[in-house]
């Protein structure tokens, strides 16, 4: 196949925007877009749970939200659980669940020139077995915040089995680099690179007028996190930490959306946004705070660094790669006393909020020189050309 005859790809994917979760996929719709600004037909299959179907019911429709790909489809499927019960693993059988809805989604489209999957075990699995029924090439983009040490026993073998089957997959730290090829994927075949962020849309706001649209308190310092409400991203550790500061009054904006859902009077605002709006939110903020377990790489964090805030996560290879020093405090993420001790020396000023703001976001300036959905979609279409 020549390179100029890669024209159409199909994605795969279980995070995908809908008009009820505006806020979801970010990543991938932005990858979407751009491989549509560049000329290719982008087909998107992203399976939904009938317990997420289920939560469409108690939200409001936006209608006015366009979703990226020239065709979008959302099959159904039944995810039971993500636990072991005698001895049977239910989160394996949701997967399979999810594939089978990936490939009902898939008969529907065109044959593409290739199928790409996000994350291994579902959608770069369903990629897989796409291209297999079809006669095509499949890609994972690997962006797990761990993958390894995430599986049991039983999940080592089909894992290797489709890392050996794709064709390539791209991902998005060194360390998940490594795990791929410990479990077996030719390196000439897999390629890091970290995410990056579209600078035409985050970009730093006036934070008096970004406050002001936003109905935010303009004399106050304010903290921002955004995530999953989940204990490995830690929102209700940002919130003890600012319960902490006993000098200088700081409140926090948490965007995302989950069970430990911030509340109380620290708390400007809990609830997901549209991630057209969330530069906004992000401009209205004095710093940024993530004291996150693990990750792959965090988009969040790179989004937060290019609206010019400095950051305070956590102190672990991953975010180490993204928080270089100068723009940020890097502290455990699991001891709320160090998390609030950082936030503490940014709003009182032993250190310079400020210039760790300019410095992230000189770092992104440089971080995004390549954009990391171009270069995917050049190494793909390579890969293709000399198979």
């Amino acid at each position: 196949m020549k390179k100029r005859d890669v024209l159409h790809s199909c994605i795969i994917t279980p995070n995908y925007p809908d008009a009820w979760f505006i806020e979801r996929g970010a990543f991938v719709d932005r990858l979407v877009r751009i491989w549509q600004s560049e000329g290719m037909n982008v087909d998107v299959v992203a399976p939904r749970s009938y317990s997420n179907l289920l939560k469409n019911l108690t939200r409001k429709k936006h209608k006015s939200v366009k979703i990226a790909g020239d065709k979008v489809l959302y099959p159904s499927y039944l995810s039971v659980s993500n636990k072991k019960i005698a001895n049977v693993d239910l989160e394996s059988v949701s997967r399979k669940f999810f594939v089978n809805a990936a490939q009902k989604g898939v008969a529907k489209c065109d044959i593409p020139d290739f199928y790409y999957g996000q994350f291994l075990m579902n959608g770069g699995n369903a990629a897989l077995e796409a291209g297999k029924r079809n006669n095509r090439p499949a890609f994972c983009d690997v962006g797990e915040s761990v993958l390894i040490n995430s599986m049991s026993n039983e999940e080592l073998k089909p894992a290797r089995d489709i890392v050996q089957g794709l064709d390539g997959l791209a991902c998005v730290s060194k360390e998940l680099m490594d795990e791929v090829i410990e479990l077996g994927a030719d390196p000439e075949r897999v390629m890091y690179h970290p995410n990056t962020v579209d600078l035409s849309r985050f970009y730093p706001r006036d934070k008096a007028e970004s406050r002001k649209q936003l109905n935010l308190p303009a004399d106050e310092k304010i903290a921002i996190f955004t995530g999953h409400f989940i204990e490995r991203k830690g929102p209700l550790r940002v919130l003890e930490a600012l319960k902490k500061q006993n000098g200088t009054p700081v409140r926090g904006i948490f965007i995302g959306r989950g069970d430990q859902k911030p509340e109380g009077e620290k708390v400007l605002h809990a609830g997901a946004v549209a991630n057209e709006e969330l530069p906004v939110w992000l401009s209205a903020a004095d710093l940024f705070v993530l004291p996150t377990l693990h990750e792959g790489h965090c988009n969040a964090i790179n989004e937060a660094m290019a609206c010019g805030l400095p950051i305070v996560s956590s102190k672990i290879p991953e975010v180490e790669n993204q928080v270089l020093p100068g723009t940020g405090i890097l502290v455990d993420p699991a001891d709320v006393e160090q998390i609030a001790e950082a936030i503490a020396r940014l709003i009182t000023g032993e250190e310079d909020m400020e210039e760790m703001g300019q410095n992230a976001l000189c770092v992104q300036k440089e971080v995004c020189k390549e954009n990391r959905a171009t270069v995917i979609l050049k190494w793909i279409k390579n890969l293709i050309e000399h198979k």
